[in-house]
């Protein structure tokens, strides 16, 4: 539902100055009545003439579109020639759509063991304000702001410029955002079908980080490469191993190797995505944690390295997912070596499969820009009337591992099973619900656990 009609205003304003020559016998030509051209009253052919004055246009845009948020533009158009690479001298432009989201989650536990802290609750998960769009300004360029409060802190999940188009380097990204590494945390929150990533992600894949990137996609874009050099200090994320004072560099590769994507026979779509990623981490007096909790934000964490000394460390990362009209399975494995300062070589790892059926016919989207997958939208939304359906249905299981034991660090064996049903009532509106059960070997604690958890969310 549109709450408003957005207001446009231009202004134009030409200034210009024409020579006329006259001769001295005639009278000077009369002014069109409203014209802002002058002419002079005397011939003189050798005076100069009066070079035209920049044409300028300015238009300005503020309206607020439902559930597609607030839409915000201001554009000054200039006639100018413009033959510089990246640069823009024609135009200044500032464009955006503010928006946020909201998610609620509910949880209860049953645990048996020595495990502690699983206390049953509900918890504001996220709530955000989002800003997003394009702008002009010498160079053009886009940009993305997304910050707000998680449980017990403020959260910055993403703040950067990205320059696109660069020769040989795609597009530019600097700020802080999530890394190219592990496929559920490269897909927004908002597009996983299960409440949390996988265990193996949250503990051994990088968090958000602050550094540079570049990177595009390839082969009629059905491949993307993505590199990147990030550095520590970027505050507690909501998931991710945690460094400090160790430098990163990310690289990733995917690749459609099927790619049948029928953009209006959604249950028809059917693709194959293959992806490989590696990082290396060096720092002579490093520092490297990895945690995780049971696939639960309001669980406590379950399996925990400690903080380790490290002087060097790599991760590498394989991923792949198939989608055949509603089906979908995707899976992940990664395989984490540190060099404990004086101890030698630590080896964690982690792996986790995933299929998912949409009971109503529609297809996992994919961006074929970030090598990642879309949010989903229902083919007819949840309403009333004629033209009303149910929204989209969606039945997931996950299973997962993660090991973060290994020589003198004991930081325990986590085993998952998540199974989850999602309603999408629009592409705004998400209930999920997530029941599983899973154990905890090896580390300080140790136990079996059954979770039942809900969430309900709104994205605008």
């Amino acid at each position: 539902m549109v709450l408003g009609r957005g207001v446009r205003v231009g202004a134009l304003l030409t200034l210009a100055t024409v020579a006329a020559q006259a001769q001295p016998s005639e009278a000077p030509p009369a002014q069109a009545p409203g014209s802002l051209a002058a002419a002079t009253t005397t011939a003189d052919p050798t005076a100069p003439t009066s070079a035209p004055r920049e044409a300028r246009t300015l238009e300005w845009d503020f309206s607020w579109n439902g559930w597609d948020g607030l839409q915000m533009e201001l554009l000054r158009r200039t006639q100018m020639t413009n033959e510089l690479p990246l640069i823009r001298l024609d135009e200044v432009k500032l464009a955006g759509t503010l928006g946020g989201k909201l998610e609620v989650d509910g949880a209860g536990f049953d645990t048996n063991g020595d495990l502690t802290g699983f206390d049953s609750g509900v918890q504001l998960r996220r709530a955000r304000i989002k800003l997003k769009g394009d702008a002009i300004l010498g160079i053009p360029f886009r940009y993305k702001v997304d910050i707000g409060y998680v449980p017990n802190q403020f959260s910055i999940s993403s703040f950067y410029v990205a320059v696109p188009d660069i020769a040989y380097a795609g597009t530019l990204r600097v700020g802080q955002f999530q890394p190219a590494m592990g496929l559920q945390l490269v897909t927004s929150s908002w597009d996983i079908p299960l409440m949390e990533p996988a265990a193996p992600l949250q503990a051994i894949a990088p968090r958000t980080s602050p550094g540079m990137e570049v990177g595009q996609p390839f082969m009629a874009e059905k491949a993307t490469w993505t590199l990147g050099a990030y550095g520590s200090g970027g505050g507690n994320g909501e998931y991710g191993s945690a460094v400090k004072n160790l430098e990163t560099l990310i690289g990733r590769l995917t690749w459609l190797a099927v790619d049948d994507i029928d953009r209006d026979r959604p249950e028809r779509n059917r693709l194959l995505h293959l992806g490989l990623s590696g990082n290396l981490q060096n720092s002579g007096n490093g520092q490297i944690r990895m945690r995780s909790r049971p696939e639960s934000y309001i669980a406590p964490y379950v399996i925990d390295t400690g903080t380790i000394q490290a002087d060097k460390a790599s991760t590498i990362a394989a991923e792949a997912a198939w989608v055949d009209g509603p089906l979908s399975v995707q899976g992940e494995v990664l395989r984490a070596f540190v060099n404990q300062t004086g101890a030698g070589m630590l080896k964690f790892g982690g792996l986790y499969a995933m299929a998912s059926w949409y009971l109503t016919g529609e297809s996992r989207p994919y961006d074929r820009q970030s090598g990642a997958f879309a949010h989903v939208r229902p083919l007819r939304d949840f309403g009333i009337g004629s033209d009303a359906g149910w929204g989209a249905l969606e039945a997931v299981v996950r299973y997962s591992y993660t090991n973060l034991s290994d020589g003198d660090i004991q930081g325990g064996r986590l085993s998952l099973l998540m199974t989850g049903l999602n309603w999408y009532l629009q592409p705004h509106l998400t209930w999920m619900l997530n029941v599983g059960a899973g154990s905890v070997r090896g580390g300080a604690s140790n136990g079996s656990m059954v979770i039942v958890q809900t969430r309900v969310g709104v994205d605008f």
